[in-house]
């Protein structure tokens, strides 16, 4: 019998300073009793402080970002990447854009701000720029930087303060002598906490970068020009709005309390001031009777009263309070390994200033970074004790709840008499049917994994040369109850169902039960016009993957904070993961191809050693970095997905390989969702290659070609 593993649901809504360390402290502890979710944008969380370095060349991409689907692994959280459109604080729901509604029992909002567009008209041929959030601003830097190289540009920079300096400074240094700056604002240098030595360092580091000053309030922006509320026009080739923050239109909507500026009203503990179950931190709130400007540092530290609390909460202890501090370092970027300091009535510009920052910077993002060793050692914690303690038993005491079934059916308008069976109505007598089963990946959004794991299993009817008509599906749910079990059926199923519509394929049974492991088994049926076996291969026929090879490594390394795999690589490699082989098919069936079969869970060797036993044949193929998804071959030398020992055990006597081959490993890697092997007569490789380009938007991968049996099933060529 097991104890009843997750009760609450914690949600995070933003990759924001304070958030991020939540999921830190979730990195160190285990939480007995709660599952947490954390729904973001995007993959990485962009570091504010080291935002200007990372415009002035100072620091990667990398370097300034947190790898929030990494941060949620190690944590034991689930990342989901959507937008919230809307909050039902009365229901603890959640609306998101694309994927299905969450509900909570504890929130946390660490979004962070939009730019303040309140008052100023701007037209859609501007090229206007907005710095909040920050992420948006790394993301168009492109877009700017091509701007500028077309031509020596003015650029306005709109809003007074000292983050419009410092950008100023970071442009101008990015930029050399290609462009004019002004900063445009109705108060210039207005934070009470600069002191005047430090506004005068400002100032004359400002005119010696030729950076002029405009005072004035914008009131819109057209595609040449700046119009100022008194009339006055400024030039410009394109604008940078850092006119102050906002917060986006799902919070103005919600019932939560707001101040007289707009923002989230929070109290000493950071909680709604009229709902007691949502923290909010970081720009999108204000502390009742304790106004404090807008500041990534302020975030940072209310992060850690932030992991405090929620813990402290969810446990029914007392809560601490955030004391908002008056006054705070400042450190500005300015020249080449340059900053400025300012503190009270301290003032110092120099080398030893920007090492300090580069220091305190790197200390707070290098909290997050977990390559190169694996998941922390944890403490283990425990919500608030239950008095009922629930206890679940394996065998049919395991499944889910009637309720979440029943609910789920009656949303989804499917079998609401809860029957056991099915009629399969269908006019072939040729019938395939698979089955295959995948566990989930640890902190993938389950609606992707819907997704693989369908499309997974359809390369079984696709190598068969069928079409799917009928699934059947058993999921196994985490041991939860209410709001997380339901939200593992929605999500799993919305995913499986996704890709369901576009076979036209129609669900018509399915079980659920709760496991240690949760995965889902795909039962398919399946109609074919010809059957496709892996006995009729042909000489001379050419051999064509539909897709690159690489899951299982990559996963492997991935989930092992390897540092040769980026947040960028990982989104590469789930986007390969969410696509579908159907299309690829059909453009080989129209070419009669001979031979299709999935590269799965064996791997390369094993499936076409198969199919040249079956034929009497052999193979003659290359490897290059092109059947790989990451060209990176240091991953692939030193990553091992858990099957590949046995795969290669049962293959590597099949083929003959160089042991200086860089790439043999790819032969032995097993694979989720993997591409199909096709064979295409050598006449029609034109035509093929041409078409699968047009319809898929990317190249088929030539591997080889078959020929008469020899010494070994394969033979790799250098």
């Amino acid at each position: 019998m097991f104890e009843n593993n997750f009760t609450k649901q914690l949600v995070l809504i933003g990759g924001g300073h304070a958030n991020v360390q939540v999921l830190r402290k979730l990195c160190m502890n285990t939480v007995k009793g709660l599952h947490t979710i954390l729904i973001s944008e995007n993959f990485e969380a962009t570091y504010s402080g080291m935002t200007p370095g990372y415009i002035h060349k100072d620091f990667s991409k990398e370097e300034i970002s947190i790898d929030l689907q990494r941060l949620c692994f190690n944590a034991g959280a689930t990342f989901i990447r959507d937008k919230v459109v809307k909050i039902e604080t009365n229901y603890q729901k959640l609306e998101l854009q694309n994927l299905p509604s969450i509900h909570y029992d504890l929130l946390s909002i660490n979004t962070g701000s939009i730019s303040n567009t309140k008052g100023i008209k701007i037209e859609n041929s501007s090229k206007c720029f907005f710095v909040k959030p920050i992420s948006l601003l790394v993301k168009n830097l492109s877009e700017i930087d091509q701007i500028i190289k077309k031509k020596k540009s003015k650029i306005a920079i709109i809003g007074g303060g000292v983050a419009s300096y410092e950008l100023a400074f970071s442009l101008s240094r990015r930029h050399k002598n290609n462009l004019e700056i002004s900063i445009v604002g109705k108060n210039i240098l207005n934070e009470k906490n600069l002191n005047k030595k430090t506004k005068k360092h400002i100032k004359k580091i400002s005119n010696h970068l030729g950076i002029k000053e405009l005072l004035g309030e914008v009131i819109s922006i057209s595609e040449t020009h700046l119009t100022l509320k008194n009339g006055d026009t400024f030039k410009c080739d394109l604008s940078l709005l850092s006119s102050g923050a906002d917060i986006e239109n799902w919070l103005s909507n919600s019932n939560l309390n707001k101040d007289k500026n707009g923002f989230i009203s929070v109290d000493n503990n950071l909680l709604s001031t009229n709902d007691k179950s949502v923290f909010v931190t970081g720009d999108a709130c204000s502390i009742e009777n304790n106004f404090r400007p807008k500041s990534g540092v302020m975030a940072v530290r209310q992060g850690e009263v932030l992991k405090e609390n929620i813990f402290l909460k969810l446990t029914g202890k007392s809560l601490v309070k955030f004391k908002p501090q008056k006054n705070w370092l400042y450190l500005v970027g300015t020249y080449e390994n340059y900053a400025l300091l300012n503190y009270f009535f301290l003032s110092f510009h120099g080398r030893w200033c920007w090492k300090l920052k580069k220091w305190i910077d790197r200390g707070f993002i290098n909290k997050f970074k977990f390559t190169n060793h694996m998941s922390m050692t944890k403490k283990n914690l425990e919500l608030e004790k239950s008095k009922d303690v629930k206890m679940y038993c394996q065998g049919c005491g395991s499944k889910v709840s009637k309720n979440t079934l029943v609910n789920f059916l009656n949303e989804e308008n499917s079998n609401p008499d809860l029957l056991d069976a099915s009629i399969i109505n269908t006019n072939s007598s040729n019938i395939l049917q698979s089955i295959d089963h995948i566990k989930l990946f640890t902190s993938l959004n389950p609606y992707d994994f819907g997704v693989i794991s369908y499309l997974h299993s359809q390369n079984d009817i696709l190598s068969s040369g069928g079409s799917v008509q009928t699934i059947s599906v058993s999921q196994a749910l985490p041991f939860s109850e209410g709001i997380i079990e339901k939200f593992y059926m929605e999500y799993f199923m919305k995913g499986i169902k996704s890709e369901s519509i576009k076979d036209d394929s129609v669900i018509v049974s399915g079980h659920s039960y709760q496991s240690k492991e949760p995965g889902i088994t795909i039962t398919m049926n399946g109609v074919f016009e010809k059957q496709i076996s892996k006995n009729q291969g042909q000489e001379d026929d050419l051999i064509y993957l539909s897709k690159p090879l690489g899951t299982g490594y990559l996963l492997a390394a991935y989930f092992n904070n390897s540092d040769f795999l980026s947040s960028i690589d990982f989104q590469n490699l789930l986007e390969w993961l969410k696509k579908g082989n159907s299309k690829a098919s059909e453009i080989s069936k129209s070419f009669k191809s001979n031979i299709t079969t999935d590269i799965s869970g064996f791997g390369l060797a094993s499936h076409l050693s198969d199919i040249c036993k079956s034929s009497k044949l052999s193979a003659e193929i290359k490897l290059n970095e092109e059947i790989m998804i990451n060209k990176n071959i240091r991953i692939l030398e030193n990553f091992k997905s858990t099957g590949f020992d046995n795969n290669y055990s049962s293959s590597v006597n099949k083929i003959l390989i160089s042991d200086s081959n860089k790439l043999k490993n790819i032969l032995y890697d097993p694979q989720t969702n993997g591409p199909l092997l096709l064979s295409i007569h050598k006449k029609d490789q034109v035509e093929f290659e041409k078409k699968f380009q047009l319809e898929l938007g990317f190249s088929p991968i030539l591997i080889g070609k078959f020929k008469k049996s020899g010494d070994k099933l394969i033979n790799v060529i250098d």
